[in-house]
């Protein structure tokens, strides 16, 4: 896992090289291991180096000569495939940097480079004789990549942080793009919290040519695509060769390998096929729960239980090579390390709760030596997504005997609104639109953000136009639903303040191969016989424990969150007093809105939606952009 960085001057004058040493110290952090920087013909690059696989040991960047200087983040997944494709010998593979392999082929094939390369990346290449630089990413957005364009130059870095370095880059926050933060609408388009500073999306390529921009998409998922094979175990071999395949990608570690384990399908599968094949190695894996203080029984909201950590004992003791450790928040305060992370991760957390365990889980992951984190998070929409969108499908394609029999058979709470929903799926657009027209959208802004009032027009109309789909019309194609979701999430940053800690955050669920599949299957094999996740159960059947597989609960991520809060209030109405100081904040947030929930905190009901909306979400999330504008600007201006 690398950090990187680099300038590139139009004129071919030298850049300053105090100003790359400052981009360095900057992202050295991140990259602990080795820090190296290259300078010539009016360019400047740099990489920061955390040794997260065997073969960064050879990792040498920033590489290449006067045709083309590569800087690479990441981990390759393919690294056989590849060198195979550039025909090279596989003793000399063996000692190559995954960055050297990368450069060879941007040297054969240029930008279609990209369509080769399968893994977790973020990637600058610099083609000094034709003046030419060119940013991607890979199609899952794994690793952050962020660049500014200039009259006379452009500069990027893994992280905005290191932009602010270059003279002449402000540091200013993007109002609109935090406006939809507080709208919790995703991320569209190229930008980010920063004015002026743009962000590589998944699966794009940014070109910058004698100081011409043009970019494209090397990667799009195909909706339509469907795969038929003959039989049901047809698909069940080719989803668990796959499915273990991608785990196996991510076990290519330069020390202990550690899982994110919860008691839910995805992080058990993933810490199950890990255990396995760690096993076969002589390897042991270290196994962290997140979960509440001793003796805390709820409340949760409806469908959650508080404590994971049970469930999570008996998953790892079915595996003689699992160490299980159980993390507890001991009644920390959300607020307690805000700022510090919105430092690292230069962005305001989402979930300010869930900073909270999976800090502590990396520190100990720190503790314990380990390198790699294997996680889950895009499970839901690949290996453990539900298939229930498959009724609407049935229902809206007049297969009305197979939806009723699904229907009656289905295992999940709520029937009548699995019938509403698949009836909702099948009324046209033009239906949906009139609906959202007339929907008071501003009304519900306000029910769970603390965006200043002012603002709800404006959001009102962000709210159709970015998240159209994802909130107002049921879906009726599983696909596209799938896919739109994956749009949506883009946990980079959050992937590099681990690098802090010395560990790697790897996703199995989110492996490219992995996600086509899954896409591609048809949702009969996710729903059959009322069975949800029909794929991944009959897949993971004797693996993990019935209170896993037979689950009518989901776990409840810091389930304590309002102890550690309400002891906490008197830094909270300090906090509040500085944001009511800064006049940038008070342009963004609903202070006096924040205010009236500090003066009527609630005793008690905190597993109620209402409480949930307005202080998990409401209040926190509004401190969190609040704290981030101060870090962006401290000078109150």
């Amino acid at each position: 896992m690398s950090a990187i960085a680099g300038i590139i001057r139009l004129d071919r004058q030298p850049v300053e090289r105090s100003v790359l040493e400052r981009m360095c110290n900057v992202l050295a952090p991140y990259g602990r291991d080795a820090q190296s920087i290259w300078q010539g013909g009016g360019a400047g690059l740099l990489r920061t180096l955390l040794r997260s696989t065997p073969e960064d040991a050879f990792d040498r960047q920033p590489l290449g000569d006067d045709h083309c200087m590569l800087v690479f983040s990441g981990r390759l997944d393919n690294r056989e495939e590849l060198a195979a494709r550039l025909e090279l010998p596989v003793s000399e593979v063996a000692d190559m940097a995954d960055a050297e392999l990368v450069l060879l082929a941007c040297r054969r094939w240029d930008t279609r480079a990209l369509e080769y390369l399968l893994g977790s990346y973020a990637l600058a290449c610099w083609q000094p004789r034709c003046g030419r630089l060119w940013l991607a990413r890979d199609p899952m957005g794994g690793r952050p990549l962020f660049w500014h364009q200039k009259s006379g130059f452009v500069a990027f870095a893994s992280l905005p942080k290191a932009l602010f370095c270059v003279p002449g880059i402000a540091r200013v926050i993007c109002q609109d793009s935090l406006l939809d933060r507080l709208a919790m609408l995703p991320m569209s388009g190229s930008g980010s919290f920063f004015k002026d500073v743009q962000r590589v999306e998944a699966g794009q390529v940014v070109l910058f040519e004698e100081g011409r921009l043009s970019s494209r998409f090397f990667h799009r998922f195909e909706p339509e695509r469907e795969l038929q094979l003959g039989r049901d175990e047809d698909y069940l071999e080719a989803f668990s060769g796959h499915f273990e395949r991608a785990v196996a990608a991510c076990l290519r570690s330069a020390g202990p390998v550690a899982t994110h384990l919860s008691s839910g399908f995805d992080s058990s599968a993933v810490t199950a096929l890990a255990a396995r094949q760690l096993k076969l190695r002589g390897q042991r894996l270290t196994a962290f729960t997140a979960a509440p203080r001793e003796g805390f029984a709820g409340p949760a909201p409806r469908g959650r239980h508080a404590d994971e950590s049970q469930v999570a004992a008996k998953m790892a003791g079915r595996f003689d090579n699992i160490d299980h450790v159980v993390i507890r928040s001991q009644g920390r305060s959300p607020l307690e390390d805000l700022q510090v992370c919105i430092e690292e991760m230069d962005r305001a957390p989402q979930n300010p709760c869930n900073r909270v365990w999976l800090r502590a889980i990396e520190l100990e992951a720190q503790a314990r030596g380990c390198r790699v984190m294997l996680t889950g998070e895009r499970g839901n929409m690949s290996i453990s997504y539900d298939g229930l969108p498959y009724l609407g499908t049935l229902f809206r394609s007049g297969r009305l005997p197979s939806w009723w029999k699904e229907i009656k058979a289905c295992q999940v709470r709520r029937k009548r609104s699995l019938i509403a929903h698949s009836i909702a799926a099948a009324l046209p657009a033009f239906a949906w639109r009139l609906i959202a027209n007339r929907a008071d959208l501003t009304g519900h802004l306000a029910e769970y953000s603390a965006v200043d009032p002012r603002h709800l027009a404006y959001l009102h109309g962000r709210s159709r136009e970015v998240a159209w789909d994802m909130d107002y019309q049921p879906w009726h194609d599983s696909r596209a639903m799938r896919i739109a979701v994956l749009k949506r999430q883009d946990t980079a940053q959050q992937a590099m303040a681990a690098c802090l800690r010395g560990v790697d955050m790897r996703d199995p669920t989110g492996d490219l191969r992995l996600v086509e599949f899954c896409l591609s299957v048809p949702d009969r094999q996710f729903l059959r016989n009322g069975k949800p996740r029909w794929l991944l159960q009959r897949m993971m059947a004797g693996v993990l424990p019935a209170e896993i597989m037979e689950a009518r609960t989901k776990g409840y991520q810091a389930s304590d969150w309002f102890e550690g809060l309400s002891a906490d209030r008197e830094r909270l109405r300090e906090s509040l007093a500085q944001l009511k100081a800064h006049r940038r904040v008070g342009e963004l947030l609903d202070l006096a809105g924040l205010e009236a929930l500090m003066d009527e905190w609630p005793e008690e009901g905190w597993d109620s939606k209402s409480v949930v909306r307005n202080y998990r979400l409401k209040l926190l999330r509004g401190m969190a952009v609040g704290a981030f504008v101060r870090y962006v600007e401290p000078d109150n201006r």
